[in-house]
């Protein structure tokens, strides 16, 4: 027995010793594989650069099908270029990387969109936003049920060319869909900006759910899309509570002279969180007509309308401030007083004084 104890060490002690130098080896081989590669993508990478450029000074397609050809087992690098390419170029040259994205990666793009490896769906979805065209788009709407960080490339693929045919697409898909990712509509739809006002204005007038309709006229006052103006008043009086927050919510943005009388009826709404949103807007309309109504929601027994009605006084400048010290000065109700205190000094401070 003490005879086996040491060479079963010594066994040991060479194991480790072979284990540590195959490691070793194996790293160094690695790293020399994994530069030998970086080599060889960047040396690639500026022969198809160089390519593409000789194309777009060409003025002509043919140039541009020979490079697709010629590099379309290289898909990686060829990939990486036209994505480069695409962030610095406009206007006809990218005529070029469409013609070489069509004869070199589009079969194989939008069968990746349909891959069960998630990395082929997030590359493929990435590049069908750049180049696809819009009836493919569809594909792109459908990837809004995928998993987070595919449906994020989504949203910023439709995102980054919203063409009519997409937005289409997108407001479809958010109408027919019984229980969307509101988080993701907004994303893609605000970030169109005034392109989605025909759309807004078409779905308004649909037969959509409350949480829907609520997200449309956010939009409305976000964008901003004061056109609409018309069709979102039309809801001030709507019988659910979340609407008419958003409608005066909406109209408090939009700073629309006309929408005086809407926000000061929805000022006496007999929810408190529609009065503080509709004496917010009231506020920023900085209307002298709007004093009484201002001075009246300091009286509120919610602090939220009587702060939103104390900025709407400030907001009002001299006007306000005067009221403001009159009702700092009462002893009826020390609630009311206390904000108009707090406002004075709050301005005084922002001042300087």
């Amino acid at each position: 027995m003490h005879k086996i104890l040491p060479i079963l060490v010594s066994w040991s002690l060479l194991s480790i010793l072979l284990f540590s130098i195959s490691l070793f080896v194996f790293i160094i081989l690695r790293r020399m594989i994994v530069q030998r590669r970086e080599a060889s993508f960047g040396a690639r990478y500026l022969r198809i650069e160089e390519d593409i450029l000789g194309a777009m000074a060409s003025g002509r397609s043919e140039p541009a099908v020979d490079i697709a050809l010629r590099y379309k087992r290289h898909r990686e690098v060829l990939i990486q270029v036209l994505i480069d390419f695409l962030e610095t170029i406009n206007g006809r040259e990218k005529e070029v990387l469409k013609v070489i994205f069509d004869h070199a990666l589009r079969q194989r793009c939008l069968r990746d969109i349909r891959s069960p490896f998630m990395s082929r769906r997030l590359q493929a979805t990435r590049l069908a936003g750049l180049f696809s065209s819009p009836p493919e788009k569809i594909l792109l709407v459908d990837l809004l049920k995928d998993k987070p960080i595919i449906r994020l490339a989504a949203v910023n693929a439709l995102v980054r060319f919203p063409d009519p045919e997409s937005l289409g697409l997108v407001f479809r898909a958010f109408e027919q869909e019984s229980c969307p990712n509101i988080h993701t509509y907004t994303n893609i739809i605000y970030g169109a900006g005034e392109k989605i006002e025909s759309f807004v204005k078409e779905y308004l007038q649909k037969p959509i759910s409350i949480e829907k309709l609520c997200l449309l006229i956010e939009l409305v006052g976000t964008v901003p899309l004061p056109a609409l103006y018309p069709e979102i008043k039309a809801y001030a009086s709507h019988p659910e509570k979340e609407v008419r927050i958003k409608v005066a919510r909406a109209l408090s943005r939009l700073l629309i002279p006309e929408s005086y009388d809407t926000l000061e009826q929805m000022a006496g709404d007999r929810e408190w969180e529609v009065q503080a949103q509709a004496l917010k807007g009231l506020g920023n309309l900085k209307n002298p007509s709007a004093l009484v109504i201002l001075t009246r929601g300091l009286y509120s027994p919610i602090w939220h309308v009587r702060y939103n009605a104390r900025e709407g006084l400030l907001n009002l400048g001299p006007l306000g401030f005067r009221r403001l010290k009159e009702v700092a000065r009462q002893k009826a109700d020390r609630f009311a007083s206390d904000m108009a205190v707090m406002a004075l000094e709050d301005f005084s401070y922002s001042q300087g004084d």
